[in-house]
């Protein structure tokens, strides 16, 4: 026999989180205009609406002067004020660990210069860093919503297992598990944790917290000591069948070109990345030059740097194009330490990207830089969070499907490519 009580209680939880969607999408809708969107009856939506107000998602503004006189529907809006959101960046060369509200505005943050070597001892010092925020969180009487974690690695969705991390040298970590039982010691065992590639973290960050809704699939490229990509599409973040999809610095771009640290030969990631600008400029692997000083260098007109960059640049250039071809995304966000070398990097990738498109290319989008710089990760990690609450339950006829994803459908793209600052 079906459980009635059990079926009503899971349509209930799928309902709110589609108003929250809705709200999200489209600040300043009334109880009204939500319950035209979801055909659910007005009374239905009163009551979800007052419990939202209630728990801290949602809150209730003033009606708009421009509304005119007699009674105006009462605007709804995600509430910024009693929710919070953590995330953590476990870079090549660092920590770094934010807290922030529902609309992406940060409360906390902390980055550190971090030596990576056993995993236990940075997960540890991870942990540190997360109480710290969590701290901050309670001291302003809001709800912590949960931790989300971006590692640069592959990272198995199905089981919390990180594969492989080659730029950190893990291999085979249950790293889900071990950040639980480190958060558990100092005080936050009762944290939801989430761990992703720190790439599509990245990619969420411009998704969940971006100025615009993004009218159709995108791909955000982190560019740093490795590159990896994470892909947005129908609303969600792309993971593939292992949550391994986007690594696009390991596709290989020269069957027998340098040895990447995965082991394989001519991946994207020997040609574009800080190591391998690096190694070009100077002439040898070690030590990796810092990008502060590869772009001092760059800056300065160093011939030797300038020619590494825009060697890089035209082979982003081809991962650029092999995106267009395989995902035609809408908006290509690009990101990580390496956009701090600019044009002489950035604007050469675009003209290889525009050379190699051959005679009939009709691939149409834009190319911008992230809007949230060296925090771009732990934000989207802590964007995953909010994801996680309003998309795990699925959908329901009751409940009708983000409405704007026919708009995004109708939507048509920029007319042509070029890279844009997110200011």
């Amino acid at each position: 026999m079906p459980n009635i009580t059990g079926d009503q209680s899971l349509l209930k939880r799928i309902n709110r989180m589609a108003l929250v969607r809705l709200v999200k999408a489209q600040p300043g809708l009334s109880r009204v205009d939500l319950a035209k969107r979801t055909g659910l009856t007005k009374t239905t939506v009163g009551m979800l609406v007052q419990e939202l107000i209630e728990e801290g998602w949602l809150r209730q503004n003033a009606p708009s002067e421009a509304q005119g006189v007699g009674r105006r529907p009462l605007p709804i809006t995600l509430d910024p004020s009693r929710i919070g959101l953590l995330g953590a960046d476990i870079g090549v060369d660092y920590l770094n660990v934010v807290a922030c509200n529902l609309q992406g505005d940060l409360l906390f943050s902390r980055r550190l210069a971090y030596r990576h070597a056993e995993v236990n001892r940075s997960v540890k010092s991870l942990a540190a860093l997360v109480a710290r925020a969590h701290a901050v969180l309670v001291e302003q009487r809001r709800r912590p919503l949960g931790l989300g974690v971006g590692v640069p690695g592959m990272f198995d969705v199905r089981d919390g297992l990180l594969r492989f991390a080659p730029n950190l040298g893990w291999h085979e970590v249950q790293l889900e598990a071990l950040i639980h039982d480190r958060l558990a010691e100092v005080g936050c065992g009762a944290l939801s944790v989430s761990v992703m590639n720190e790439a599509k973290a990245a990619a969420l960050s411009e998704y969940v917290f971006g100025a615009e809704h993004h009218s159709g699939p995108l791909v955000y490229l982190s560019m740093g000591i490795g590159l990896g990509a994470g892909i947005v599409l129908d609303d969600r973040l792309y993971l593939g069948n292992d949550g391994l999809a986007g690594e696009v610095g390991h596709t290989i771009l020269q069957k027998d070109g340098p040895r990447c640290s995965c082991g394989r030969l001519g991946c994207a990631e020997t040609f574009v990345s800080q190591r391998a600008i690096s190694r070009d400029a100077t002439g040898k692997d070690r030590p990796i030059l810092s990008i502060e000083a590869l772009a001092e260098r760059v800056a300065r007109g160093d011939k030797p740097t300038v020619r590494a960059a825009q060697r890089a640049g035209e082979y982003l250039g081809l991962v650029l194009q092999n995106l267009g071809n395989t995902v035609n995304p809408a908006v290509v966000v690009l990101g990580g330490p390496l956009c701090q070398l600019g044009g002489v990097f950035l604007d050469t990738a675009v003209k290889q990207m525009e050379a190699a498109a051959g005679k009939y290319d009709y691939h149409r989008h834009s190319i911008r830089t992230c809007r949230f710089g060296q925090n771009a990760c732990a934000v989207g990690a802590a964007g995953s969070v909010f994801q996680h609450h309003v998309h795990s339950l699925g959908e329901t006829p009751s409940a009708s499907p983000d409405p704007t994803r026919s708009a995004r459908r109708r939507a048509r793209p920029p007319a042509a490519a070029r890279v844009t600052s997110a200011e």
